[in-house]
């Protein structure tokens, strides 16, 4: 699944979207992984557009959206915000991806200002190599991709047969990032969806043996960050059962902070055996 990078864009210029006018904008896919978009790259869109309709973006501390139908690359699309709240601490908005006409994305966010509280969090797991001490992942041999990532432990079985983590990987954008927090939770909103196989611990190692389509996408937002340095993704799934899949990642900065949490469920079906 080797990004083709038709552009000279970088990946936060992909992710923008274009303002049209009354809070819609105009976004494109990119063609890097076939003729549907990536799922990543679709929740990058909408949140970037509900972030340009905030006074403060840096407070966006969850969204949960849901993909209704394949987003073709290469042709525009509609995301249109709504304004459903702006309160004095609490802010949401309702986003809506539209492509020919058809509703693709629908995605809800909501924004919290800072208080303060008590403190406490899942604890970063022991024994990563730093990213220094990894191999890039071979999928960009070309070294076109506008991110690299470098894999880390993976699989960690546990003994009872379940995975306490199905994947661990560093991953870091290769273009430089505006001074913009609209920039870096877009970016980050784009990685969370970077789980690999890990929603399938049975076939982990296998790719172009099922249909893996994500069915919905939720994230938490802890703490500001810097996407500009490396940043760890720790995945492992709850179940598969009639056809689906639930995984769970928490995202790392490198120092054990950790910033991000998401949980997605997935439609996985076996694809027929080849005659080949």
């Amino acid at each position: 699944m080797s990004p083709d990078r038709r552009d000279e864009r970088s990946l936060v210029e992909v992710l923008t979207a274009r303002p049209r006018g009354d809070d819609c904008f105009v976004v494109m896919a990119p063609n890097w992984f076939g003729p549907q978009a990536f799922g990543g790259v679709v929740v990058g869109h909408a949140v970037n557009a509900a972030l340009q309709t905030v006074d403060d973006p840096s407070t966006l501390h969850s969204l949960h959206g849901y993909f209704l139908r394949p987003v073709a690359v290469e042709e525009p699309a509609q995301v249109r915000v709504e304004r459903t709240r702006d309160g004095r601490t609490f802010s949401a908005r309702q986003v809506t991806t539209e492509q020919n006409g058809k509703v693709v994305f629908s995605m809800m966010c909501s924004f919290h200002a800072p208080e303060s509280g008590e403190e406490y969090q899942l604890r970063m797991p022991d024994d990563v190599p730093p990213p220094e001490d990894l191999e890039s992942d071979p999928f960009d041999d070309e070294g076109s991709a506008p991110f690299e990532v470098r894999e880390a432990l993976y699989p960690v079985p546990r003994a009872d047969g379940t995975y306490e983590s199905t994947r661990r990987c560093w991953f870091r954008p290769v273009d430089p990032i505006p001074d913009d927090p609209v920039a870096h939770i877009t970016l980050a909103a784009f990685f969370s969806d970077m789980t690999g196989t890990s929603f399938r611990p049975n076939n982990l190692g296998e790719w172009d043996t099922h249909t893996d389509a994500s069915l919905d996408h939720a994230v938490w937002f802890h703490r500001p960050i810097r996407m500009d340095d490396w940043l760890l993704y720790d995945l492992y799934p709850v179940i598969n059962h009639r056809g689906r899949s639930t995984v769970r990642g928490a995202m790392y900065t490198r120092d054990g902070s950790l910033w991000l949490s998401m949980a997605q469920e997935l439609l996985i079906r076996a694809l027929p055996p080849s005659n080949d």
